[in-house]
Formats: structure tokens, sequence, C-alpha cells
């Protein structure tokens, strides 16, 4: 164990990138804050290369389950803070997925580009304040199949700089899930600056119609979502924001906002976004906003500054004048788009343990 340094201050930039990597922005900002370890009175710091080998445990993914297990039992004054720097296999969990349940001030941190999860989820069931950044999540193929799901009432959780992916178009839809999913009742979550591609199902918030299976106050902004089918995302029943996202060769549909879902999209570039196509379901056209394929009623978007090249787009018109209730400072669709393909995914923010 480390002892107790740092704070969230100390993982900032790197590479020229801005300076509002420092902290969340958005509803992952409100209702208390996120944080994560470096948010507790005590910090438990671990170094993975450095823990698991003399752990016992036989082998990375081994170890971190059973920090993560361990940490349940501390008190709410505690924080945990892995660095992980090397791979975590599927081979090393009967189900794969990492167990982040029924803890609070944790943060998971990847360190350059060495913290992987291959063909590993991240599962998070009641757990608060949650910081996952810097990691590359792929081909989860087993078990819930998403790359991370945020559920059971799981709150304040900070999705940053990590890179997501599965295969795309070449394999069968239902093979993966999504890249990122959040549901049953998971709120304030902030994903950001995260690059998201090769996949059919690429994100979601609620995991059917129902109201109980619905996430809420969720932003996802600067985030590069590049050669997916759709679901980007599909919200259902929540108060979302889509700030500042790059949207580049979306091939069906992109924000499908559905059973009265809010949608405030704003400052986002669409290059490439959607068939065109009308949809069988509500005869609505497939491109980057709407109403698409399941689910009997709409949900609503407020559209506000948003650029679109080679996406169907002369249809659109805001249904909705819904606005956020926290500070930020947008970017213009261009600089977005720019600073999104460059800063966006691992590697980019400074993480030392």
């Amino acid at each position: 164990m480390l002892a107790a340094a740092a704070s969230l201050v100390a993982l900032d930039t790197a590479h020229g990138a801005p300076n509002r990597f420092t902290g969340p922005v958005g509803y992952a900002s409100m209702n208390g804050g996120t944080t994560g370890g470096f948010g507790a009175d005590v910090v438990h710091e671990y170094v993975l290369s450095e823990y698991w080998p003399g752990s016992g445990y036989g082998s990375p993914g081994d170890a971190m389950y059973e920090l993560l297990r361990e940490h349940d039992d501390r008190s709410a004054n505690e924080g945990l803070v892995i660095y992980v720097d090397e791979t975590i296999r599927a081979s090393e969990f009967s189900d794969a997925k990492m167990h982040v349940k029924d803890v609070e001030n944790v943060s998971i941190l990847g360190v350059g580009d060495q913290g992987e999860f291959d063909g590993v989820g991240l599962s998070l069931r009641s757990a608060h304040n949650i910081v996952i950044r810097n990691l590359s999540i792929h081909h989860v193929d087993t078990g819930e199949r998403d790359g991370i799901t945020v559920q059971k009432n799981s709150t304040n959780v900070w999705i940053d700089h990590n890179e997501f992916y599965n295969e795309y178009p070449d394999v069968d839809k239902d093979h993966y899930d999504g890249l990122v999913d959040i549901k049953d009742g998971a709120k304030y979550i902030t994903v950001s600056w995260n690059y998201l591609h090769d996949s059919w199902k690429t994100m979601l918030t609620g995991g059917g119609d129902s109201l109980s299976s619905t996430g809420n106050y969720i932003t996802y902004m600067n985030n590069r979502f590049q050669n997916v089918n759709s679901r980007v995302p599909l919200v259902r029943r929540s108060d979302a924001h889509m700030l500042n996202n790059f949207f580049e060769d979306i091939a069906v549909s992109a924000i499908n906002s559905r059973m009265g879902a809010r949608v405030l999209v704003e400052g986002n570039y669409f290059l490439r976004a959607g068939s065109g196509n009308v949809d069988s379901h509500d005869g609505q056209i497939e491109g980057p906003v709407g109403w698409w394929y399941g689910s009997d009623e709409t949900g609503y978007w407020n559209l506000v500054n948003n650029a679109y090249e080679d996406s169907p787009h002369e249809h659109l018109e805001s249904t909705t004048n819904f606005t956020v209730p926290y500070d930020y400072d947008p970017l213009s669709p261009q600089e977005a788009k720019t600073q999104v393909a460059q800063f966006a995914g691992v590697g980019v923010i400074d993480v030392t343990p």
C-alpha cells in the first residue's frame, strides 16, 4: 500500500491537454460531487503490478477483485485507489466481470496505456462515488457482455478517458451488448472524453421501458463515437445532456430518445451519422436524433448549436426546451470535433502512482 498521497488534481493533464480533465463536469458534479478514492479522509492506494505477485492470489484479476471485496468492510471515510498497470483477462473470471459492489469512494485508474480489461467488464452495483479512468475495455462477450454496467441504484460515477470497443460489423449483432450501459436506478453520472468504437450496440440508459429499470441524470460529454451501428445512446425516461461529442460513421441511428426521456443535445458534431432511411416503427428518419425501433412512447430533445456533415438533419427540430441544472462552458461543434479527436481515450491524462 502506498502512503496516502495525491488528490484528484494530481491526475492532471499530459500532452498539452485541457485542464478541464481534473474533475467531472455535469451530473456527476452534483449530489455531493464525485471524487472517487481520493475523496475520503484515509486513502489506501495499490499499484496492481506491485501488489498481486506477493498477495497470494493467482492473477492480477483475482488480486483486484479481492481488493474491492475487502474495501466493502471499510468505513465510509476510507478510500480505495487501484492503479491498473496489468492486463486483466476473461480467463481469470467465471463470469467475465469485475464486481464493484456495495462500495464507495473508489478510483480505478489505468497507468499510461497499460490498464487493459480484455474480455472483462466492470459491473457497478450499489456503488457510490466511483471514478473509472484511462482504461481499455474491449471484447466482453460473456456474462452481461457490457464494457461497463452501472446499475442497482449506484450514484455519482465518473467514467472518463477510457477506450471501449468490440467488433463491427463482422459479428452477430447480439454477440456483444453495450459498451457503457446505465440502468436500474443509477443516477448522477458523467461519461466524458471516452473513445467508443466498432460495436453494434453502443450505450443505453434504461434496461427496459419500465420506470424501475431506468437510470437518470447523465451527462455524456466530449466523447468520440466512431464506426458503430446505433444506440449512441438509447435513452429511456432519463434526463440527459449530450454535450460536445463527436459522432463519426454511425451506420443507422444515433441519439434515440424514448419513453419520455428529455435530452439536451448541444454543441455536437455529426459526421455521416445515420442511414437516412425511414424507420418502420414510427416513420422517423434514421439520423442524429429521433425515436426509433421499439418503445410505445417517444422521448424529447432540445437541439442547441449542433453541426451536421453528410448526416440527415433537415427534418430535425426541438421538441422540448429542457435544460440542465449545472454550470458548464460549451465548445462550438467545430472546437468539440477537434479537441475530442485529439484528447479522447487513453494515454491523455497523466496517472502517476
